[in-house]
């Protein structure tokens, strides 16, 4: 379950990502949470446990007396109050996996928590490779910047913006610029490689994000997807694993049987179409987006005769490291073209607003993707049989623009 935030409490997450990049959960205070203190360990809620290596429910024994305890520290308005955290699966035939906040109750009573508040957990590691465990109410006795500060005290991110700060405010505040490529047509990636110039960075083939790996850049010139990352899927167990059994030709191999003839790329084999989740697939060649909760991992499905066949694969845990490691924070650059390129002319770029995001939650992910919000675009050609010979463009996963702020919970537009 998905607990959406208001907008006051939205606000207070996106304070709290000032000083941390943390992976986090959020729990709503429920009735029931408060007089029993048996609060269901979500998905989300189980990963970032599992994935700082303190719990995995999945090796649990039932019962209480197997139990994982770790001590949070509890960030309130100008105090801090150290508590256990109790993980468990319950004594029943399904093994219900169950957490429970020390002394919850009394927290109520003492108005520390009040019911339908939100509760933003998350786990913080030192250089030395030990956790801290911190919850913070997100909906009443919310500490101040300067409490935050002094806790957490603020981290690479923070610096890092504030260091291109003054290099953003001269790009947005001076132009139009040419396009660095030179004379000619605009290519897609013009008005990117021409603002990294501008920043100062090179253009590469770095995984990573782009400004000392802690800040990407995202630019457009027009109302477009957003393309989160790049990421191949997995073919193992697939009809494409049997025709090709050589894993880095697997991509090839998948746009030669489903692919189409056009004119665009005589005598190829084409597969240029977006993959969604149904019932808006989005593409005329019988593909959608699946998510299976039960195998832990996004599915793409063709359609044949009637038949539903996985075609290839993403496991969750590749997805969310690429999520994470691509986007610790996020430049969103608006920009315009002010003249189109030709030969022997350049094109000018203008750059004005640009927006800042941090923390991209996983969960929140999946969801977009099962609402077709977030989608898969595959892109490239080959030969139709043979020697494998075409291109791809970097198939990639993209989301609608108008719901990005959803993915990474907080947006905030840069004062330059």
């Amino acid at each position: 379950m998905i607990f959406t935030p208001t907008f006051s409490e939205a606000s207070v997450i996106a304070r709290i990502h000032q000083f941390t990049n943390a992976d986090y959960t959020i729990i709503r205070v429920t009735p029931t949470m408060v007089a029993k203190n048996n609060i269901d360990a979500n998905d989300n809620f189980r990963r970032i446990f599992e994935d700082a290596n303190i719990v995995d429910y999945s090796s649990l024994n039932n019962g209480a007396v197997n139990k994982v305890s770790i001590k949070a520290t509890f960030i309130q308005f100008d105090k801090t109050s150290d508590f256990t955290i109790n993980m468990y699966r319950v004594t029943n035939n399904r093994g219900d996996r169950r957490f429970s906040i020390e002394k919850i109750a009394e927290k109520v009573r003492n108005h520390e928590i009040e019911i339908d508040d939100l509760l933003y957990i998350f786990i913080v590691s030192d250089d030395k490779d030990n956790n801290h465990v911190y919850m913070i109410n997100t909906t009443h006795n919310v500490p101040s910047d300067d409490f935050l500060r002094s806790i957490l005290s603020g981290d690479e991110i923070t610096n890092a913006l504030n260091e291109l700060r003054p290099i953003l405010s001269s790009i947005v505040n001076n132009g139009p610029y040419e396009n660095n490529k030179g004379e000619g047509k605009i290519a897609d990636k013009d008005v990117g490689d021409t603002f990294e110039f501008l920043v100062g960075i090179q253009t590469n083939n770095f995984t990573g994000a782009d400004y000392r790996g802690l800040i990407e850049f995202k630019t457009k010139r027009s109302n477009t997807l957003d393309t989160l990352f790049s990421l191949r899927p997995c073919f193992d167990g697939t009809p494409i694993a049997e025709i090709e059994h050589i894993d880095r030709n697997r991509v090839s191999a998948f746009t030669r049987k489903y692919g189409y003839f056009s004119d665009a790329h005589p005598e190829m084999k084409s597969l240029y179409i977006t993959i969604a989740a149904q019932p808006s697939p989005r593409n005329n060649q019988n593909f959608y987006l699946n998510v299976n909760y039960d195998t832990h991992r996004v599915e793409l499905i063709h359609i044949e005769e009637n038949e539903s066949v996985v075609t290839a694969f993403w496991d969750f845990g590749s997805l969310r490291d690429e999520l994470v490691k691509k986007h610790p924070s996020t430049l969103w650059i608006n920009s315009v073209v002010e003249r189109e390129g030709a030969e022997g002319v350049k094109a000018l770029f203008k750059y004005n607003k640009i927006y800042f995001s941090r923390s991209p939650n996983f969960t929140t992910f999946i969801n977009l993707i099962e609402r077709g919000i977030i989608s898969y675009d595959w892109r490239g050609y080959t030969t139709p049989e043979g020697k494998y010979s075409g291109k791809n463009h970097g198939n990639a996963w993209r989301i609608n623009k108008r719901y990005t702020n959803m993915l990474f919970d907080s947006m905030e537009e840069l004062s330059l």
